[in-house]
């Protein structure tokens, strides 16, 4: 009988559930072990065509928000040095943008590290041309003091939307492991020529996810290959931190819509809507994360 079954810990047994129906047991494993997970497409439950659907709305944001024409993402060389600014806040740009923070394998896999009240902090887009340099270690875990590394306190859950077959297509490379030391990199371990630690690269098809604990440290290679890297990076939070935007104003059609989607940008969380009365249904699940990293 699986432990699942006895119904007596529900915020792990909807977890487990889920874990095992979507076959990502595999990955639940690689990101307690390595602090990162690449889950392919074909695991996804993403509809058809949604990653073209994805990368053409990124695109298409891009040249709007940056009055710049792109274009086909293989083909592109970059219009320009901040011809990819402006890439924040992308949730209400196209419906796309919604159905991938609420995709069920991104938060079972987020609910997983962050615990079922995990909100959404943010959503923002790389793109990158040949000959873009790459990017030294880092950590994402912003505001965590050194230390605090016996839980993830946020993530990064990003769409690859072209692929990245080798270090030519300029990849996120990843210190395995490093989620467990507990700090951000020091000034002499952030440059890849040199650093004394081990790296892997990010190879995975459009369409795949990469999620990560936000404290394991990675950086980015330099890419050599033409066309463009595309990719929407999602970052969520466990329901302390300090979110990257405000979603209180999210459009009423959005909430309505997707049912999801409020729970996701923790509308039901802290803070209170009236200053004056407290609300106990928003107090209950704030606390209960004091005592279950689960919850």
């Amino acid at each position: 009988m699986a432990l699942a079954d006895y119904n007596v810990y529900p915020d792990v047994d909807k977890l487990m559930a889920d874990l095992k129906a979507f076959d990502l047991f595999e990955h639940a494993v690689e990101l307690e072990a390595y602090g990162m997970t690449v889950i392919p497409p074909e695991k996804m439950h993403s509809s058809d065509g949604f990653v073209v659907r994805l990368r053409n709305a990124i695109i298409r944001v891009c040249e709007e928000r940056n009055d710049v024409e792109i274009g086909d993402p293989a083909k592109a060389t970059s219009p320009g040095v901040n011809a990819f600014r402006n890439s924040w806040h992308l949730l209400e740009e196209d419906e796309v943008f919604v159905e991938a923070a609420i995709n069920p394998i991104v938060l079972t896999m987020v609910r997983w590290l962050l615990g079922q009240s995990a909100v959404f902090s943010g959503q923002t887009w790389i793109i990158k041309p040949a000959g873009a340099p790459g990017l030294g270690l880092h950590s994402d875990s912003h505001g965590i003091p050194s230390g605090a590394g016996q839980i993830a306190h946020m993530c990064n859950a990003s769409w690859i939307c072209t692929d990245y077959d080798s270090t030519d297509d300029g990849p996120t490379v990843f210190v395995p492991g490093s989620h467990n030391f507990g700090r951000a990199t020091m000034p002499h371990e952030s440059p890849l020529e040199g650093t004394p630690w081990k790296f892997v690269p990010l190879i995975a098809k459009a369409g795949s996810l990469a999620i990560w604990n936000g404290a394991t440290w990675h950086a980015s290679e330099k890419r050599t290959n033409p066309g463009l890297r595309v990719t929407l990076v999602q970052n969520y939070m466990r329901s302390y931190m300090r979110v990257q935007h405000n979603y209180e104003d999210t459009s009423p059609q959005l909430l309505e819509k997707y049912p999801e989607l409020a729970r996701v940008i923790g509308k039901a969380l802290y803070p209170y809507e009236d200053p004056q009365n407290p609300d106990p249904v928003r107090i209950a699940p704030m606390m209960r994360t004091g005592t279950d990293p689960f919850a």
